[in-house]
């Protein structure tokens, strides 16, 4: 049917609300005169749309089913290999000129889709592969037990992402240091990179949220955008630093996460409680309007693994968009 014909097939493993990257690519694909599906997953309890048109292109949302929800790792795998099963076929259902992978356990989907749909239509699809992160080399795990199966099949993981890069057509990176690491582990050549950047905004633009309104007159305002998580992220250290900063400073993180009520008690025990502040997220196009009124953005990073020392973050990017000076 028309309406399962599409230019371009993308898979991101996750619902879509805050991927800035895949949103940015999927609207410029539009842009440029391609028809463009998202394939995302849906979220446990079922809050967002199955489909939905967003900047111009489709999204379709996966859903999985409650089995297996309460499973551990490493037998958490098990619950993934049923899920896999539930994109693959809503891959199949859609034809396309080319299939657009975000990381890599999309990759393996769409590489064992386009398998599949050469058998079923006779007909070669161009596959992309979209590195955003080093994806087996990015921060430590805090079990142990997770982290000596992440080392057991460290060896069997990049040999398969080794050769279905091999196998892309085209593979995208994030940052040249990444698309180095890339290049010389598996033996391809050097990825297209393509920056997270996003347009300026001006002094005018419409923000769905007012910072100066939630921290009040008279402050100056320390933002950080993003998930509130200390993997990777000196967050603790950000907090424990504002409280050494005059009491007309006042933090803000935009974002949720894990983190946010261990930071929320430590700046209680720092006696910075009433200068600390966390905001619900914004569409990340819409990040930049949000923050533009701050004083200073923050992007501190914890160089803990190979990803993170080759990374650029978005909130680099975010706070030169908003024309905000950045730590």
């Amino acid at each position: 049917m028309l309406e399962n014909c599409y230019d371009i097939v993308m898979i991101v493993l996750n619902d879509m609300t805050y991927d800035g990257r895949v949103r940015a690519e999927a609207a410029a694909l539009v842009a440029a005169g391609w028809r463009v599906l998202v394939i995302g997953t849906q979220r446990a309890d079922g809050s967002l749309p199955d489909r939905e048109t967003i900047r111009g292109f489709d999204l379709w949302r996966v859903r999985y089913g409650r089995y297996g929800a309460r499973l551990w790792r490493p037998w958490r795998w098990f619950r993934h290999g049923f899920q896999a099963t539930q994109v693959v076929r809503t891959v199949l259902s859609v034809r396309a000129r080319a299939y657009h992978a975000h990381d890599f356990p999309a990759l393996i989907l769409l590489s064992l889709a386009r398998i599949l749909h050469r058998g079923l239509r006779g007909r070669r699809v161009v596959l992309v592969y979209d590195a955003h992160e080093l994806y087996l080399f990015q921060g430590q795990y805090t079990s142990r037990l997770v982290r000596a199966w992440h080392r057991l099949t460290l060896p069997l993981f990049a040999w398969v992402e080794g050769a279905l890069a091999r196998r892309a057509d085209a593979v995208i990176g994030l940052s040249a240091a990444r698309g180095r690491f890339l290049a010389r582990w598996y033996g391809i050549p050097r990825p297209v990179i393509v920056f997270n950047t996003l347009d300026p905004v001006g002094e005018t633009a419409d923000s769905p949220i007012d910072l100066r309104a939630v921290v009040g007159t008279g402050r100056r305002i320390v933002v950080h955008t993003g998930d509130i998580t200390d993997q990777g992220r000196c967050l603790t250290e950000l907090v424990t630093a504002v409280a050494q900063l005059l009491d007309d400073v006042a933090l803000v993180f935009l974002g949720r996460g894990d983190e946010e009520k261990p930071l929320r008690q430590l700046a209680k025990t720092l006696g910075i409680g009433q200068r600390v502040f966390f905001v619900p997220p914004v569409p990340p196009e819409q990040v930049p309007a949000t923050i533009c009124v701050a004083d200073v953005a923050v992007a501190l990073l914890r160089p803990d693994s190979y990803n993170i020392r080759a990374s650029i973050p978005n909130k680099l990017w975010e706070a030169v968009a908003a024309g905000v000076p950045v730590v």
